[in-house]
């Protein structure tokens, strides 16, 4: 980093970097694989004493960097020096002891022994290394200086020359990674004043800035505070240059996700609802690896499958739930952890702009398991959101109902946020369709659900049981509880017959940023991130991972697609001939829109779901007087296949239209509360209307003299 302070130009540089991502996702776990790439790996745990995790807290480095920190500045930086100075000495005898042992000039087996004890967290040549730093660094901090630490730096630069050759002289590439996991608590500031992490970095500056050496820091957090380290509160960011690159790396999301799901052919369609099939999907290591140290094998290591072995399936789930809420136990009317349920399977979307959005996001990054997905380069801005991660949906669905009264709880949370402007509705009631079909998929699941699935945090069977919120259900049985027992006597009896093999088994929601389909003139000269898979394949995913598909905003004729899979042994034994979809237009307006349904066809351009089996089209006019109308197009000769569809017309969010809300008054108005404020001008635009002069052709935004003083 380069920065000024006060008024006198320096240039300081110091090598390190900040790795900062939600919970689950393998930040120890990045740190630690180093060094399997030759790299020296000095791995430290700063986390909260109170806090068990694992990689457990190592006493000597925690202790010294983050207890008693009421000292001066001074005395701070001290510490901080004797720490580095102790560091040096100690790995200097460590690795030196070593070297000579080796027959040829290559230090790699030194390394990779050395690293074999030292990222074994339980090793006892890890206790008796922190055993040495924290004895030399009691000697060192009497007496340490600026220059005692830099020749401490140099002393082990020289004496492991083998390690710190040539090559690596002029090059960033690491040799030596001091890695400090769970920093965040040094982005606290002291009460004397100063800023822990600016301490850190000027002492990592100057060791680092005099000589090109590879050798690097690593902080590593949940909280976005330990990416602005080296920046002081007396320094503006205005002064800070980064010298070599972007003011920002990417968020760290280089490890993947769904390492441990079966491959597509892996499960049948019929078996994806198994606890062993649903864990794979997401983060790749979302339990923390207390059981493992870290001397295990990175194959053995990784495997959430492993893990799961370990755990039983009630610890598994409550240790999701734990995370997922930053809490032993669910609290509905606590706002936090109200939308987190609600985000991960709903698909909240935070506006762009709101006064407590930024706060919001790098709270629900740092404690409620959402994923950083990139930022702005200036750091304002966070892209984020809940990626799809069925075992949380389930997770999160048991805690959204655990109690009679949580579910409307949550939706007025949900209510004041959409009041408030920081959460989207978006333009034609897509939130209240979301909320309105997921939720009622969930009552109905739980009206009579089986003895044998997985319907709570306390299971304790094998991992072959459903889960149940990803359990295939009759999609006649569920229509029927959505619009109504009358519903099929609304319809030709031949409807009824062509879904008989129809089921749906989704448990959230998913965003797209593309058009379904999008033709591309040549597949074969497509490189792997362009290429696209075809619809069927695009509808079976989606299945195997129980999501259903909130469409871009642009996507002509629909906006949501649930896919439906036909158990019919007729149609043979490949999965990609048994799908079809639940296609669903979303209305907000007064104004009826019901001839619009005949519009819809999956043969669009767009979509070009083409099939040999029924579909549905689902018009929703949540805004509309309440009615209810089938169709269904009877089989003629001649007549196409892919043609046949199940028309449905839904209006209006009422008890007439959705009997089902009878029970739930609380949700009906809730829901009609959300498509409501589709034709209202927030309260925080008022201001915004005439600033915005120009933005529509609406009054609003034109006729200032009828806007309010």
């Amino acid at each position: 980093m380069k920065f000024t302070a006060g008024g006198m130009y320096r240039a300081y540089y110091a090598k390190f970097c900040s790795i900062v991502q939600s919970s689950g996702t393998g930040k120890s776990r990045l740190m630690i694989e180093l060094r399997n790439k030759g790299v020296i790996v000095l791995y430290m745990n700063l986390r909260d004493p109170r806090d068990q995790g694992f990689p457990m807290r190592d006493l000597v480095p925690a202790r010294i960097l983050t207890e008693d920190t009421d000292c001066t500045q001074a005395e701070y930086t001290a510490r901080c020096r004797a720490f580095f100075t102790a560091i040096f000495q100690t790995l200097q005898e460590d690795l030196s002891s070593k070297l000579p042992q080796l027959c040829s000039g290559n230090p790699n087996p030194v390394i990779k022994s050395w690293n074999d004890q030292m990222c074994n967290m339980g090793s006892n040549a890890r206790s008796e290394f922190f055993q040495k730093v924290h004895f030399r660094y009691q000697e060192t901090l009497t007496k340490i200086s600026e220059s005692l630490l830099k020749t401490s730096y140099n002393n082990m630069l020289m004496v492991l020359q083998r390690i710190f050759n040539e090559k690596y002289k002029d090059r960033h590439d690491p040799k030596l990674v001091i890695a400090f996991d769970e920093a965040h608590p040094l982005s606290s500031m002291s009460r004397k004043g100063f800023r822990l992490s600016h301490i850190i970095g000027t002492t990592i500056n100057c060791y680092s800035n005099q000589r090109i050496a590879s050798v690097w820091v690593v902080f590593a957090s949940t909280t976005p505070q330990v990416a602005d380290f080296s920046v002081p509160q007396s320094i503006h960011d205005s002064m800070r240059v980064a010298v070599s690159g972007e003011l920002l790396y990417p968020p760290y999301r280089h490890l993947g996700w769904d390492q441990n799901a079966d491959p597509l052919s892996g499960t049948s369609a019929n078996n994806v609802a198994s606890f062993d099939h649903i864990v794979g999907f997401g983060r790749p290591l979302f339990v923390p690896m207390f059981l493992f140290s870290f001397s295990i094998s990175l194959t053995a290591m990784n495997r959430w499958k492993s893990v799961v072995g370990k755990l039983d399936i009630a610890n598994v789930s409550k240790l999701a739930a734990q995370k997922l809420c930053k809490s032993m136990s669910f609290d509905a009317s606590d706002a936090n952890q109200a939308l987190a349920v609600l985000s991960q399977r709903f698909g909240l979307d935070i506006c762009l702009g709101h006064p407590d959005a930024v706060s919001y996001l790098e709270k629900a990054v740092g404690s409620y398991l959402r994923i950083c997905f990139s930022t702005t380069e200036d750091k304002m801005w966070a892209f984020t959101g809940y990626p799809s991660e069925p075992i949380l949906s389930c997770v999160a669905a048991i805690m959204l109902h655990g109690r009679p009264d949580n579910l409307d709880f949550v939706l007025s949370i949900l209510g004041k946020k959409v009041d408030d402007g920081m959460v989207e509705i978006g333009q034609s009631g897509e939130l209240a369709s979301r909320l309105l079909l997921l939720i009622a998929k969930d009552l109905f699941i739980r009206k009579d659900p089986p003895k044998d699935v997985i319907r709570d945090l306390y299971y304790y069977g094998s991992g072959d049981a459903e889960l149940m919120d990803c359990r295939k259900v009759s999609l006649i049985d569920f229509l029927e509880y959505l619009f109504g027992q009358t519903f099929w006597s609304r319809t030709a009896k031949e409807a009824k017959a062509a879904f008989q093999h129809a089921y749906i088994n989704f448990s959230h929601w998913v965003s797209m940023t593309e058009f379904i389909s999008t033709p591309v003139p040549d597949q074969t000269d497509t490189d792997s991130l362009s290429a696209r898979c075809s619809t069927k394949e695009w509808t079976l995913r989606h299945w195997h991972r129980t999501s259903a598909v909130q469409c871009c905003h642009l996507q002509p004729l629909v906006d949501k697609m649930i896919p439906i899979y036909f158990d019919d042994p007729a149609l043979g034994s490949d999965d990609l001939n048994r799908v079809s979809q639940m296609f669903i237009s979303d209305k907000a307006g007064e104004n009826c829109h019901e001839h619009d349904l005949g519009l819809v066809t999956r043969t669009h351009d767009s979509i070009q779901c083409l099939s040999n089996l029924p579909y549905i089209a689902l018009l929703l006019d949540l805004d509309a007087k309440p009615k209810l109308n089938v169709t269904f197009q009877e089989k003629e000769p001649n007549h196409a296949e892919t043609d046949r569809c199940l028309r449905i017309y839904a209006s209006g969010i009422s008890d007439t239209t959705f009997p089902f809300l009878s029970q739930r008054p609380t949700v009906a108005r809730q829901l009609r509360g959300f498509v409501s404020r589709q034709k209202e001008v927030p309260s925080q635009t008022n201001l915004e209307a005439l600033v915005k002069f120009g933005s529509t052709a609406r009054l609003r935004n034109l006729q200032w003299e009828l806007q309010d003083a």
